[in-house]
């Protein structure tokens, strides 16, 4: 007993030295990028461009927070961005519908959460699939699913003062996105800290068999965070409609699973399980962020710009096998 107590007030400073040798990379990194572009380029360290980083990448940050979950307890979502992609759909059909805009918000949420726990956490938790595979099936199938509800045509919600408050409104001089970003952040930080649900995370990402043997509900772990993984894409989905003043089911999140797989890894995390928070998520996120903002202002081609995050992806598996060794 004394050696498990002893060992027990030991773990802390061991996490702590362990967490800044995770987070000294990307933040060195994100240090060197910020200081290069605001000594080379005059618009980058203002308020109204350091907002829009944040504006921009809000939904990408309130996805990634749900991957986190996902990541942590060593899985992957895939269908994030087709959720994304349908939730906007389906919130501007019932908009059209004539159903009233918070209700329409609160449906839309709750469609993608229904579907998420019950595709891809019922079948990777109590069906015993892999979970590259249904995810990688649901981002086709959800995807599919948005071109056929919308006849592969942007459905507008510009007439709905609510959605574009959500998307792209400001609330004393700051944008509303941000602050929905910082919300599901710390709610997500509190959970994964403080909550036993978020040990049990943990404690499943990093050895299911030990979870398992310790009394933990693997199965409804891996349910709850594939359910959380889809909720928070059900408000990504309402975020973005509003910011694009319309649904794009073609367009609309393309690629959003993988830019919020890089910044989950980017922040400390691992596809081993186990590790990661959603501070350093937001690290993640915001490096991507000044990296895009970068690129714009510095007049190169936006293509480039899926490069650069394909490029960072790589990167982030390489430092993820790095630490791991």
């Amino acid at each position: 007993m004394t050696s498990i107590t002893e060992a027990a007030r030991a773990a802390p400073p061991a996490r702590r030295v362990s967490a800044l040798r995770r987070y000294v990379g990307v933040g060195l990194a994100l240090t060197i990028l910020i200081a290069v572009l605001a000594a080379t380029q005059p618009h980058f360290a203002t308020y109204a461009n350091m907002m829009n980083i944040l504006r921009t990448n809000s939904v990408l940050f309130v996805t990634a927070v749900g991957l986190t979950f996902v990541i942590v307890s060593q899985g992957l979502d895939l269908s994030i961005g087709s959720m994304v992609a349908l939730g906007g759909v389906f919130l501007a059909v019932m908009l059209a519908a004539g159903i009233p805009a918070p209700f329409a918000v609160i449906l839309t949420i709750l469609i993608c959460s229904v579907l998420g726990a019950a595709v891809n956490g019922g079948l990777i938790a109590y069906g015993g699939f892999n979970f590259f595979v249904v995810t990688l099936a649901m981002m086709q199938l959800l995807r599919g699913a948005a071109l056929v509800f919308s006849n592969g045509l942007p459905l507008s919600t510009i007439d709905h003062p609510l959605i574009q408050f959500l998307g792209d409104g400001f609330l004393y001089g700051v944008p509303v996105p941000v602050i929905i970003a910082i919300l599901v952040g710390l709610v997500g930080y509190v959970v994964m800290r403080w909550t036993r649900f978020g040990r049990s995370v943990y404690a499943v990402g990093g050895n299911e068999t030990a979870a398992r043997l310790a009394g933990i509900d693997v199965r409804r772990v891996r349910f709850a965070v594939y359910t959380i993984s889809a909720f928070t894409a059900g408000i990504g989905a309402v975020m973005l409609t509003g910011r694009l003043t319309s649904s794009q089911p073609v367009s609309g999140a393309a690629g959003l699973e993988l830019s919020a797989a890089a910044a989950v890894l980017l922040g400390g995390a691992s596809f081993a399980g186990g590790a990661g928070n959603i501070a350093g998520t937001a690290v993640g996120v915001v490096f991507l962020g000044v990296l895009a903002n970068g690129i714009v202002l510095a007049g190169v081609p936006s293509y480039w710009q899926g490069i650069a995050t394909g490029f960072v992806l790589v990167a982030a598996i390489a430092l993820d096998r790095l630490r791991s060794r």
